[in-house]
């Protein structure tokens, strides 16, 4: 059988969006130089009319339904049918179309492909939905899990969260950050520190601007989107008077973004729900030192190479005492590389 991949349920590529956008903009590619036929769907309202259907040897296939929020239903249900005929397996990443999971199985099996998922960072938990979205987000997750003929997760903390039934075609895969830029002549300025997140609850965005400004730092730098929600817009007129902090819109130039983390003493990491997070990850190539607020899927992808925080004090204490945290990190790097993520993703769906 001729391999032929398709990835759907994202923005697309190149990124515009987050996390699985990042993945797919630099394994997507790799996967298509090992001669694999490689599609991903993109949302087209965030590309230019008459953008290329090619991009860096990967097919692009632009669904005209918003590919986040309510309609990402309906999004992932007409991509999967864009790709169903030119493509062997379909891999689809996140679980906001769980409801067509049984029928995708039905006729993935019938007519003889294979389906797998990326669970993403158990979407169920997190804070910024509602009770009965996060109910609804629960159930789609298993179906999901229970109709895929293989499940990808992306940090050994997110394990416990497998049905059981899943445990035996479960695959571990995390991200890639070997394509962050590195600028030798940015000069590191003391006292400053980074952080780059989308603005949402669960990223602990105020317990890490309140211990930040607790402490003797001379600059704060947040990166994310703070026109997309009430949440985030209230926040950013709340901290507006704070000299100290600079709150940035969203920075996708990878030139612009390598000025930002070379030159910070300190990137701080506010992640409490999720897996393993590509912000961090990417942090991981540099050498600045990085702070984590303390749950398990932060140590399991920083390991010895961060510190830790569990409120705005203990932030404080650890900017203040100026503790390295750098660790080795080259060896946790070699798990980090676009060519180990995209052949560990090949193998995984070809079981």
């Amino acid at each position: 059988m001729t391999i032929r991949i398709a990835f759907i349920g994202t923005a697309g590529i190149p990124n515009r969006y987050g996390g699985f956008e990042s993945f797919l903009e630099h394994c997507a590619p790799v996967i298509a130089k090992r001669g694999i036929e490689t599609t991903v769907t993109c949302d087209a309202r965030l590309y230019a009319n008459g953008a290329d259907n090619i991009f860096l040897g990967v097919q692009r296939e632009f669904i005209r339904i918003p590919a986040n929020g309510a309609a990402s239903i309906a999004h992932d249900l007409i991509a999967f049918f864009r790709v169903l005929s030119a493509s062997s397996h379909i891999i689809v990443l996140g679980v906001s179309g769980g409801i067509w999971f049984p029928l995708f199985r039905l006729i993935c099996s019938a007519t003889g492909k294979r389906l797998a998922v990326n669970i993403d960072g158990v979407e169920w938990r997190r804070t910024k939905f509602s009770r009965s979205k996060r109910a609804l987000l629960k159930i789609f997750d298993w179906l999901a899990q229970r109709f895929s003929h293989h499940v990808i997760y992306d940090s050994q903390g997110l394990r416990p969260f497998l049905l059981p039934s899943s445990l035996g075609k479960a695959t571990c895969i995390a991200y890639p950050g070997d394509h962050v830029r590195r600028l030798e002549n940015t000069v590191r300025r003391p006292r400053t520190a980074l952080t780059i997140c989308r603005i949402e609850p669960e990223n602990n965005l105020e317990l890490l601007i309140d211990g930040a400004m607790l402490s003797t730092l001379k600059n704060y730098t947040i990166v994310g989107n703070w026109n997309h929600s009430d949440y985030a817009r209230s926040l950013r007129q709340r901290y507006a008077h704070e000299s100290r902090l600079q709150l940035l819109d969203p920075i996708y130039d990878p030139i612009k973004l390598a000025e930002l983390r070379e030159s910070c003493e300190y990137y701080l990491h506010g992640h409490s729900v999720g897996g393993t997070n590509p912000s961090l990850v990417e942090m991981l190539f540099y050498d600045c030192a990085i702070l984590c607020f303390d749950v398990e899927f932060n140590r399991r992808t920083a390991e010895q190479c961060a510190g830790y925080f569990k409120s705005g004090k203990d932030l404080q204490q650890a900017l203040d005492g100026h503790a390295p945290h750098t660790g080795d990190r080259q060896q946790l790097r070699s798990c980090y590389t676009a060519p180990a993520i995209a052949d560990a993703y090949l193998q995984a769906v070809m079981k």
